[in-house]
């Protein structure tokens, strides 16, 4: 297994143990062999890691390695009980080490500078994702009540993320909001192949040049919180990597060069410089293996 689906298997194990220890009634769940399979398969990925599970040891909170010891004994018992045929008690034990799982690891944070680390992380990756959110709502079509998959999946792990980080349990909140940049690079990456993306209609949101400048700039910069995704999801070779970067150095560079002429006051030069640094986060993007309308003018 590659590290990217390790990932987004610890991350899967992480919501469904932040279920379990959620307040509240538990959502009906299906009891099939292949649900409870999976749930066996996630307590298992999150025995193996080894780094949550060393710093947990070494924490000498007996509370926490006691919740260790928990988990192992009810994935044990999991097994043994699928082993046997017993999908419900297979179930049961499952969740019941995931929850005592969740509570091991919250019990043993890391050290402080990591914990801050996480939080800053966190911060961010939340911050990029609301606006990447955003953008796609904005680009729904009139009627179309935004029930797409991915972008409901996405909206569910940042709401899952946001209870984590206010748990104060960021190290974990990251590991979510990153299966959550996954949802939302799939179906932004369907809704860039759409060619009505390439023009903005401002008819009746941008009553002056100002203000189509504004609508420009969050577009823009939706596109700009897009790239990383894509690079960290696609992992592009290491020559179109390097384009990525000069893209991207040129898209931003001409961005800034866009907010000063606006700021001076010529919003109509600003509109097209800004336009021409998109230009180049589209260009960057389909380096990386997202689809976008093929981009205007000749590469440099």
């Amino acid at each position: 297994m590659n590290a990217t689906a390790r990932g987004r298997l610890i991350a899967s194990a992480l919501v469904a143990a932040a279920v379990l220890e959620a307040p509240g009634p538990a959502a009906a769940q299906p009891d099939g062999r292949a649900v409870v399979e999976q749930r066996i398969a996630l307590t298992a990925q999150l025995l193996r890691d080894g780094t949550a599970v060393q710093r947990i040891v070494a924490s000498g909170n007996a509370r926490a390695a006691g919740h260790l010891d928990e988990g192992r004994l009810h994935h044990a018992m999991s097994q043994d009980a699928l082993a046997r045929g017993d999908l419900a008690a297979a179930r049961t034990a499952a969740d019941e080490a995931l929850r005592h799982l969740g509570l091991a690891r919250r019990l043993a944070p890391d050290a402080p500078a990591r914990q801050a680390a996480a939080r800053q992380r966190h911060d961010q990756m939340l911050a990029n994702l609301e606006r990447l959110l955003e953008a796609w709502r904005t680009q729904l079509p009139p009627g179309d009540l935004g029930d797409d998959g991915d972008r409901v999946a996405a909206i569910g792990l940042v709401g899952t993320a946001r209870w984590m980080a206010g748990e104060g349990r960021h190290e974990e909140s990251v590991h979510v909001l990153a299966s959550a940049e996954s949802h939302v690079l799939a179906g932004m990456n369907r809704l860039l192949q759409r060619p009505a993306l390439r023009e903005v209609d401002y008819t009746e949101r941008a009553a002056t040049p100002d203000d189509e400048f504004r609508l420009e700039l969050r577009r823009h910069l939706a596109l700009a919180d897009l790239v990383p995704l894509a690079v960290s999801e696609l992992k592009p070779r290491p020559d179109a990597a390097a384009l990525i970067t000069r893209y991207g150095e040129t898209s931003r560079s001409l961005r800034e060069q866009a907010v000063q002429r606006q700021q001076g006051g010529d919003a109509v030069q600003a509109l097209a410089q800004l336009r021409n640094a998109t230009m180049y986060l589209q260009r960057a993007l389909a380096a990386a293996g997202v689809a976008t309308p093929a981009p205007i003018g000749e590469t440099p």
